[in-house]
């Protein structure tokens, strides 16, 4: 009796726990709720302002009670005023399928909000097709105007793969305070002439990887400002542009203690004869902490600037008056299986505030020649505590003293 009794608790228990798998699989299984923007009364013939479609659109799948959502633009051509779609949403998770082209009002009138098309508190969003965002943002470049074509404030667990970018008034794509996120096969394009064009703008923001993308832009590549930490950046090509910039940082007028911490940059390439390579950038007489910053697995070729860790930047000279001897803290940064070649004569440059103000600086196994084998290339340092290895052109003459040396090209 107490035997069948067992079975039968076990038979019932086995039962159970089956039909809560079968409701469980049954309700993951089914498909999640699909809303395309032509069912909400977007035109998609890139004159049509097709912004209350979108905004309609995203409200829906922001709101349905499931899981997952996926948000749909088909091959149309859509242009979009500004826009702001908003969190937090009811879906763990909300998939912007783009396949077509998104184009940008030229009117300068309506652009008052400092974005074009911004998403805020949504978490676990992801923006991903082979369509085209176009920023159309020509018109704003000759007076330095505009705003960035695409913003995520405040997207915890953002995945941002396989579109092209293109021509924003002022930056592609800005992250701000977006604790993990990945960012994967984009295609970035602007005139290496267009200002303020930066590629990717991550600002207090935690656990992002940068991969396998193309990046060729008015101003940074990739520049990662104040309070970031784990920075992933890999596969990435650059250029034009002015380099996978920290910084800048430390801006005294602030008041702020900036903080970069944990950047990891590997197997990246850089192409153009204006382009920057690496850089660091911080602010005379600021304040805060760059610590733990690895580059590795680098080529250059023939790149105007390829490795730069200044102390003293200064735009339009506007810190003149900024006597203090104060300097951003830079420490623990690795230079390591680097080569390739520079347009300029001054390949790596490294120069520190004060005497302390950067510590551990290592360069192992770094080879940079000029791309002109009849010219030299040189190293400037300045203040540099750190050791050199394998390294051409030599810093070891300059790394304590701040002469500046040259070698005949390799």
């Amino acid at each position: 009796m107490v035997n069948i009794l067992a079975a039968d608790i076990k038979d019932r228990f086995f039962f159970l726990c089956m039909l809560m798998l079968s409701v469980l699989s049954s309700t993951t299984n089914e498909g999640s709720p699909y809303f395309d923007v032509m069912n909400y009364g977007a035109i998609g013939d890139g004159k049509a302002d097709d912004s209350q479609a979108f905004l309609k659109t995203w409200n829906e799948a922001c709101q349905v009670q499931s899981q997952d959502a996926t948000l749909n633009i088909p091959d149309r051509t859509f242009l979009l005023n500004p826009i702001k779609l908003s969190g937090p949403c009811v879906p763990v998770r909300i998939n912007v399928q783009v396949e077509g082209t998104i184009v940008a009002s030229t009117n300068k009138s309506l652009y008052s909000n400092n974005h074009w098309i911004l998403f805020s508190y949504v978490k676990g969003l992801t923006v991903a097709g082979r369509g085209t965002i176009d920023g159309q943002g020509a018109g704003s470049w000759p007076e330095r105007t505009g705003v960035a074509a695409l913003k995520f404030y405040s997207c915890s667990d953002l995945v941002l793969q396989g579109l092209t970018h293109m021509n924003p008034q002022k930056s592609h794509i800005i992250l701000t305070k977006c604790d993990g996120g990945n960012i994967n096969n984009i295609t970035i394009s602007a005139p290496e002439d267009a200002p303020n064009t930066d590629g990717i703008e991550i600002g207090g923001s935690n656990h992002v990887q940068v991969q396998n993308s193309k990046i060729g832009t008015g101003d940074d590549c990739i520049a990662i400002s104040s309070r970031c930490s784990f920075i992933n950046i890999t596969g990435v090509t650059c250029g034009p542009g002015h380099g996978i910039s920290i910084g800048s940082l430390g801006d005294p007028g602030s008041g702020d203690f900036d903080t970069v911490s944990d950047v990891h940059v590997r197997s990246c390439t850089f192409t153009g004869r204006d382009t920057t390579g690496l850089r660091i950038k911080t602010w005379k007489g600021g304040q805060g902490e760059v610590k733990r910053i690895t580059y590795e697995d680098i080529i250059f070729d023939n790149v105007r600037y390829p490795i730069v860790l200044d102390q003293f930047y200064c735009p339009s000279n506007v810190c003149k008056n900024n006597t203090g001897n104060s300097a951003v803290s830079i420490s623990d940064v690795l230079y390591t299986r680097i080569t390739g070649t520079s347009s300029g004569d001054l390949a790596i440059t490294l120069l520190c505030g004060n005497k302390s103000s950067c510590n551990n600086i290592v360069l192992d196994g770094v080879h940079i020649k000029s791309s002109d084998p009849r010219k030299k290339v040189y190293a400037h340092c300045l203040n540099v505590k750190g050791k050199a290895s394998n390294v051409e052109p030599s810093v070891d003459d300059c790394m304590h003293s701040g002469s500046t040396i040259s070698l005949n090209s390799i």
